[in-house]
């Protein structure tokens, strides 16, 4: 629970952060780094979500093993 809590906050201020910069930013310097205006606080909320689901990979790949149930299948 507290997990998914973390990960909404996480989501919501990256999407903020996405936002503050849309709006200080001029649509020169955008275009200068590279940054498509209408889709750049989707884009950023589709990254986080993408390392949150890789952080959960890694962690589903190193869980541990009962030696006691090796060969029980």
């Amino acid at each position: 629970m507290f997990k998914s809590i973390y990960r909404a906050i996480a989501i919501a201020q990256a999407a903020s952060a996405a936002n503050r910069l849309l709006q200080f930013s001029s649509p020169r310097m955008l275009e200068d780094i590279g940054i498509v205006k209408e889709t750049f606080i989707a884009d950023t909320i589709a990254k986080v979500q993408a390392e949150f689901d890789a952080e959960d990979a890694a962690k589903a790949k190193a869980a541990p093993v009962n030696a006691n149930l090796v060969g029980a299948v």
